[in-house]
């Protein structure tokens, strides 16, 4: 099997190692995993999705450590009369992800950050203030720009730094219409490449033996160009979209069920802006925010998250890319980093055309975040347009040809926060220590 490929999460798994994967026997399907890879029982591509399953399975306790007793411990640093009824109450109501591992409960690793994520912290309330006034200011003035500098790295734990040569990718810009003017500063000595522009994941590449403490880092500017879409304009000046999308394996796929709720959806509306509309307002409407766990781990992400009405930035893109296609709208991943003073976070969304219209955009997440605060504005405005603190790093969700490296990423499906591996073996999530830092943001009309 080629590390990164999920391409086979779409082979069905035999009943045996199914059933003990699904009921949280990890160390029961590993063990039949084994014996049937080790006794020639499966065909080359049964083989393929074996391996796989292994792999994902080797995952679950990394995306779901907290057995029910260490996560109610975690759940009273916030609510300190909480009990287990509580925590149970959570599950229930599919407020956060959980899984099962050798036959528990286990709460996923960051259970209590989606719980607190709507907190009005200092850091909240700026960012949001931030928003609503480039909001303002894009539908006043027509357009607004963003020159943005800032520094990418990675370093290694201290106690996890060896003799051996470190491999690293960190994410670069991506050619989009909204970003101009990219330029490459500074780096440190063990850059080796870095992708051309027309690649739709793009990192810069580097190679060599890391002391502790030391960085691997590149510093870029670019200006972020954000024009603003009047959408009423555009529902008028619609035309007919005749679509046709090719599936990309494994996530952006039709299926029976997905072609089932666009059709709810849309109901009898032809206009493709509005059939957009529809998509969106159902998303917002519909689907909470929580973090997730890996996403290599979920067989269909727009699935999931229509099923569970949860999901993050990304699933939520993933479900409004997969409906509109449906539908005969072209649309497509955007993923990368979401910059602003002070700090610099992860974030997707998604990019549709209407025929003879400028490209426009949908972020369900911020969209939803914004209809949940009260703020119709913003909710209004993230369908069809963005705000210009984006920094678009991948075009591509699981690309198994831009994401193909000898060992398993952390994260193959996306290009956000950089990655480390050696020669022979991967380095885990944990041990790699991110720094970025928005060196400048100045905002002009």
């Amino acid at each position: 099997m080629q590390p990164n490929n999920l391409d086979s999460l779409l082979y069905p798994l035999r009943d045996d190692v199914k059933k003990l994967s699904e009921a949280g026997y990890v160390t029961l399907a590993r063990e039949q995993i084994a014996y049937l890879l080790h006794n020639d029982k499966v065909d080359g591509f049964e083989a393929e999705r074996l391996r796989l399953e292994d792999h994902l399975l080797s995952l679950r306790f990394q995306d779901f450590p907290y057995d029910e007793s260490s996560a109610l411990v975690l759940l009273k640093t916030v609510k300190p009369e909480a009990d287990k009824d509580d925590l149970e109450q959570l599950r229930l109501q599919g407020i956060v992800p959980f899984s099962l591992y050798d036959g528990t409960i286990h709460y996923h690793r960051r259970f209590l950050d989606t719980l607190q994520k709507a907190n009005d912290t200092p850091q909240r309330k700026a960012d949001l203030a931030l928003r609503e006034e480039m909001i303002r200011r894009l539908k006043r003035n027509g357009k607004v720009e963003t020159d943005i500098t800032v520094h990418i790295g990675l370093s290694l734990d201290e106690a996890d730094t060896t003799d051996k040569t470190v491999n690293a990718d960190l994410p670069v810009p991506v050619s989009c219409p909204f970003i101009k003017d990219v330029r490459i500063l500074r780096q440190s000595g063990q850059m080796i490449g870095i992708d051309g522009q027309n690649m739709k994941r793009r990192t810069a590449h580097f190679r060599g033996k890391m002391a502790p403490g030391e960085e691997f880092w590149i510093e870029y500017s670019f200006t972020n160009s954000m024009v603003y879409n009047k959408m009423d304009v555009f529902e008028t000046r619609a035309k007919p979209s005749v679509y046709h999308a090719k599936d990309e394996a494994p996530y952006l796929v039709r299926t029976p069920y997905l072609a089932a709720l666009a059709k709810e959806i849309i109901g009898d509306e032809r206009n493709p802006v509005k059939m957009a509309k529809c998509i969106y307002q159902y998303i917002t409407k519909n689907v909470s925010y929580a973090y997730m766990p890996s996403y290599q781990s979920i067989d269909n992400l727009a699935e999931y998250g229509a099923l569970m009405r949860r999901g993050d930035c990304g699933i939520q893109a993933a479900l409004f890319i997969n409906l509109c296609r449906l539908c005969g709208i072209k649309a497509g991943w955007m993923g990368g980093m979401y910059v602003r003073p002070g700090e610099i976070a992860n974030h997707d969304w998604a990019v549709f055309s209407i025929p003879d219209l400028p490209d426009a955009y949908a972020d369900c997440s911020f969209g939803g975040g914004a209809l949940l605060r009260g703020d119709e504005e913003g909710w209004n405005h993230y369908f069809g347009n963005l705000d210009p603190m984006r920094l678009p790093c991948t075009l591509a969700l699981a690309s198994k040809k831009e994401s193909s490296r000898p060992v398993w990423l952390n994260d193959p499906t996306d290009n956000q926060s950089g990655e480390a591996w050696y020669d022979d073996s991967p380095i885990s999530r944990e041990k790699v220590l991110q720094k970025r830092i928005t060196m400048k943001f100045d905002m002009h009309d």
